[in-house]
């Protein structure tokens, strides 16, 4: 069911203005501060009436080895042992992640914790107040929140499952005339916008809404020879390239869903899922207001506006072989030591396993790390890399295969 009143909202709008385009849609959807899905009170993360699960759920060991990773960087970015090491979370969720890390750090590492400043940025207030009810009894003098990430800043970004849930514009492909018919077939580029008709949302195809959207696919060099749908994060472009302009020196870590561009386009579908209750569908009008939404995200243009904004990229992998770089085999082999006097120890086994399944999320998240003015050095969570570099240069051929 969805929400009444979010549903009105966008019905009002579109009576207003006409067709609206998708991304509008999913940004009322998601984001409306008094009835989108992040603005809702409910459990999202985890368990029994949440939604989705998320690594740092699955078990701490994500949290502790994403520590490690992050402890190693805090060396190599060449500051005084004195200075302060600021880590910036974009979207910490019901913060579980940020306090993992933290009780990790606070116990292994007494040094580097009194010198650590932890910034959340959250646009959603619902997931803030739930971060703040976990993070400030232990953690009040650690931890603060900012609207926006502070200006110019030393220190390591890293997000988790942010990008995937920004609004986008949902894209097709069409191919006039259709291949056979004699004539060379011209593609045409339409966008997926929204209209109320008899009780219901009706898609419609209309023209690109914005030239950037046309020199996108341009940028890219994605080849439209074929028919296909897919969606443009502009926003995370955007995203990046205000992280860039901020950081002066120091980390990003972006951990999500998604491909190099050679992987991504082409797909008959797209990748536009919506979650709610564990399950997964296609279809967002229905729930609207009370499931997620989610495309998959382009990292070669995500390494590539990072670059325009002087973040260099120093690897991208996935998390099975990002976990394997920092030691997840290990600590695994301790658990399987122990399965068959503990059911504790068994529990732990399987959650890591589940953590590093190459069909479940081992292979579907991914992990870029790029980087401004910090030293060249063997990261471990990059010592396996699970692509070739070329695959986050936008030149190299071809970008779509069929």
């Amino acid at each position: 069911m969805s929400n009444p009143a979010l549903v009105a909202i966008i019905q009002d709008e579109i009576k207003q203005s006409g067709p609206i385009p998708f991304i509008r849609f999913m940004e009322l959807a998601l984001y409306h501060p008094g009835h989108g899905y992040y603005a809702s009170p409910r459990k999202k993360i985890g368990g029994p009436g949440s939604d989705f699960y998320t690594s740092p759920s699955v078990h701490p060991i994500f949290a502790k080895l994403l520590a490690k990773q992050l402890i190693q960087m805090t060396e190599g970015m060449a500051i005084s042992p004195e200075d302060p090491i600021t880590f910036i979370e974009f979207g910490a969720g019901d913060g579980a992640l940020c306090f993992q890390i933290l009780q990790f750090i606070e116990h292994d590492h007494p040094t580097l914790f009194h010198r650590l400043g932890y910034i959340i940025v959250e646009k959603s207030r619902s997931f803030q107040l739930h971060q703040k009810e976990r993070l400030l009894p232990r953690y009040a003098m650690t931890v603060q929140w900012e609207d926006k990430m502070p200006s110019p800043c030393v220190g390591i970004v890293f997000s988790n499952e942010l990008l995937d849930a920004f609004p986008v514009h949902r894209m097709r492909i069409e191919i006039n005339p259709p291949v056979g018919a004699g004539l060379k077939p011209t593609p045409t580029l339409k966008e997926i916008y929204l209209d109320w008709k008899d009780g219901n949302f009706l898609e419609l195809l209309h023209p690109p809404s914005s030239p950037l959207l046309l020199s996108y696919f341009d940028r890219m060099n994605i080849k439209r020879d074929t028919a296909f749908d897919c969606e443009i994060n502009l926003l995370a472009l955007d995203w990046i390239r205000q992280v860039g302009q901020s950081l002066t020196k120091g980390f990003v870590l972006t951990l999500d869903y998604g491909y190099p561009a050679q992987q991504l386009y082409g797909r008959a579908k797209g990748t536009f899922l919506c979650y709610h209750q564990h399950t997964v569908n296609e279809n967002p009008y229905d729930h609207i207001g009370e499931q997620d939404m989610t495309s998959h995200i382009d990292f070669t243009a995500l390494a590539q506006a990072g670059k325009a904004s002087g973040l260099s990229p120093l690897g991208f992998t996935d998390q099975t072989h990002f976990l394997m770089g920092l030691g997840i085999a290990d600590e695994m082999q301790i658990e399987a030591d122990k399965m068959d006097q503990s059911e504790e120890a068994r529990r732990n086994f399987l959650a890591m396993r589940q953590l590093m399944d190459p069909a479940r999320m081992g292979k579907t998240f991914k992990i870029l790390v790029q980087g401004k003015g910090v030293a060249s050095m063997g990261l471990n969570g990059l010592i396996f890399p699970a692509f070739p570099k070329e695959s986050l240069d936008a030149s190299s051929e071809p970008q779509i295969s069929h």
